[in-house]
């Protein structure tokens, strides 16, 4: 697995796809299909998070908790908000819901890829997503994204950031995220 920017940077999207789908944190359908132009969901992409983080392997095909009223617990992807919620990775909407089929964009997306990272709202000053994206450039999280903070991610914009991510440094130990 290629282990710094520069390294991931050259890696082909097939590459990126293979990598991504040996660690499980993103697949593609029954045929293979990657599906890099379809556009991402909340729901989705909170999938992929979990899936990515340490927590992973944890979290089971059902669960009995709604978290939020509009993914109940018989939503598809009730566990896997349950378990990101749970671990600070993601959060819903002041008013308490979640929006689990709106599509997700760059900024969101981001948001919850450096929260794996290890860095906390907290952490930034200013008004959201500022920090965020500031951290995601010096990070080059960016490799190879060409959208705005605000457009709708694409699966293959996923992919890159998932790919992008493996190299980036944790914020606690300060090695390569896919080391830990």
């Amino acid at each position: 697995l290629p282990l710094t920017p520069a390294q991931a940077a050259t890696a082909s999207v097939e590459e990126m796809g293979q990598v991504l789908s040996a660690l499980d944190i993103m697949t593609g359908n029954e045929h293979g299909d990657m599906m890099l132009t379809r556009t991402v969901t909340r729901a989705e992409f909170t999938k992929l998070v979990v899936a990515a983080s340490p927590y992973g392997k944890n979290v089971g095909a059902s669960t009995t908790v709604s978290p939020y009223p509009d993914v109940p617990y018989s939503h598809w992807a009730a566990p896997y908000v349950e378990a990101a919620v749970s671990t600070g990775l993601v959060n819903g909407y002041l008013d308490g819901t979640f929006h689990p089929d709106e599509t997700i964009t760059l900024a969101m997306g981001v948001t919850m890829a450096v929260r794996l990272l290890g860095y906390q709202d907290s952490d930034f000053s200013g008004a959201w997503p500022a920090g965020q994206m500031t951290l995601y450039r010096n990070l080059d999280l960016d490799e190879g994204i060409t959208i705005g903070q605000d457009s709708p991610m694409t699966r293959q914009d996923a992919m890159y950031l998932f790919y992008n991510l493996l190299t980036a440094a944790s914020k606690t130990t300060g090695a390569p995220y896919l080391s830990s």
